[in-house]
């Protein structure tokens, strides 16, 4: 289509949509106005949408002679031609979605002009993050009645649902995600968050497409993790290149799984959530991990160094991002360090760094924190045992929350492994012993013990 026919297109619909409003405003006006803005007009046609909108907002009636009474005489050719190119109101949905389509052709073409001009990298980033925005702009507004609204569930439920995985059976089977969520994964520092998380997108890469968003670890790293990974080879041998010849079988065997396995790693560094916005829908990403959401650089930020602000609008962002271009958004996030004085160091939602915001936006939460207590009760003198990993789904849109999953971690070949129901009720129980346990003493404090000598011979004392 050459610029000529697409302008004539524009200018079509707009005559098509003003003509609606002239013809059955009653019928129109309502989604004319919520679907349709006055800079998606141009020319005279924005005159007259703008004189209908007016008289939208008053409450008065919009028909010919009212538009005109705002638009001006000098208006009355025009109103009489667009009535009567314009055949009838009942077409209106469709000049609509015309209206929209040609409104950002002609927006995509004014950026492009402006991005062949543009003199610094900074201005251009700009413009291709507002050319995305106006590419995922939703064509059409869908309203479902009742009715139709109790067909289509009818329908969905002789529909196969796949939900994302996670690969933890028990966890698959709590957290129904679909595109266009976004999770959390809170961790203190050395919890092991980012194997996790990478343990996490390896498996969702068997179905997804994933982009991995590091703004800590180089790639290079990544990949290192990845293959111990994926080929059960020890990590630190790979740093430090003393892969032995059966390790080094065993990843040259993994290619198979590296060659079938959709996962991009991007080295994030300084990187805003517009930036991997752009990134996200040039390559076209199903599900995106961000390592993690306190370093994200802040798209505009404040002045005074406010980190509240700074983490809430990054929070706001990756929400938006995630529900606009319908892509499942992992943001991974530090968690504040438990009081000293606490009696459980367990974390909780409050424990999410520097704000609140992060918790109201996310549809579900996962808590990734060291069972300690198993050190604590580890023999004296004996080398403290790698501690399991309690995780926790501490909020869940999508059904029941305050579960967790037990997980041991294996360190050389950065793996989780779900624990057994068998260690997990064991667990249960010493929880329960120490509950107990705790519950006595406190019951007995602040008593007073007395012992009373008994006089007299008495048959059966030993002594």
């Amino acid at each position: 289509m050459t610029e000529k026919q697409e302008t004539s297109a524009h200018l079509d619909a707009q005559l098509g949509v003003i003509g609606s409003l002239l013809l059955d405003a009653d019928k129109c006006a309502g989604e004319v106005f919520l679907r349709t803005r006055e800079e998606q007009y141009t020319g005279e046609y924005k005159t007259l949408f703008a004189a209908a909108k007016r008289l939208y907002q008053e409450g008065r009636p919009i028909d010919p002679v009212t538009v005109r009474g705002i638009a001006g005489e000098e208006y009355t050719n025009l109103i009489l031609q667009i009535m009567e190119l314009t055949p009838t109101a009942a077409n209106c949905g469709a000049y609509l979605d015309l209206l929209v389509e040609q409104a950002q052709v002609s927006k995509m073409q004014t950026l492009g002009l402006a991005l062949a001009s543009c003199k610094s990298t900074e201005e251009a980033k700009h413009l291709i993050e507002e050319a995305n925005q106006v590419i995922v702009q939703r064509a059409a507004l869908r309203v479902v009645s009742a009715e139709q609204g109790h067909l289509e569930f009818l329908l969905r439920q002789d529909e196969k649902v796949s939900y994302i995985p996670w690969g933890f059976p028990k966890l698959d089977e709590t957290v129904l995600s679909t595109l266009g969520d976004l999770v959390i994964l809170g961790g203190r520092p050395s919890a092991g968050k980012t194997a996790l998380s990478l343990q996490m997108a390896w498996e969702q890469a068997k179905t997804q497409k994933v982009g991995y968003f590091s703004f800590e670890t180089n790639p290079d790293e990544v990949y290192d993790r990845l293959h111990a990974l994926a080929a059960s080879v020890d990590s630190v041998k790979i740093r430090k290149r003393t892969l032995d010849q059966d390790e080094i079988a065993r990843v040259i065997q993994s290619r198979k799984e590296f060659t079938t396995r959709s996962i991009d790693v991007i080295h994030a560094s300084e990187m805003s959530v517009a930036d991997v916005r752009s990134v996200t829908v040039a390559r076209g990403y199903q599900v995106v991990y961000v390592d993690y959401l306190q370093i994200i650089n802040p798209e505009h930020r404040t002045r005074q160094g406010d980190r509240f602000r700074d983490v809430t609008q990054i929070s706001m962002d990756l929400h938006r991002m995630a529900v606009s271009l319908g892509v499942l958004v992992v943001a991974l996030s530090q968690l504040s360090r438990p009081d000293r004085s606490a009696r459980s160091k367990a974390p909780d939602l409050y424990s999410l760094r520097e704000s609140g915001q992060i918790e109201q936006d996310a549809d579900a939460v996962f808590l990734l924190y060291l069972n300690e207590e198993a050190i604590e009760d580890a023999p004296r003198g004996s080398p403290p045992p790698t501690p399991p990993r309690t995780l926790r789904v501490a909020k869940n849109k999508k059904g029941f929350s305050g579960g967790y999953i037990e997980l041991d971690f294996d360190g050389a070949t950065q793996t989780f492994h779900a624990l057994s129901p068998k260690s997990t009720v064991q667990r249960d129980l010493v929880d329960a012993g120490k509950a107990a346990k705790q519950k006595n003493r406190c019951s007995t404090q602040g008593k007073v013990v007395s012992f009373q000598e008994i006089t007299g011979d008495d048959p059966d004392l030993p002594f």
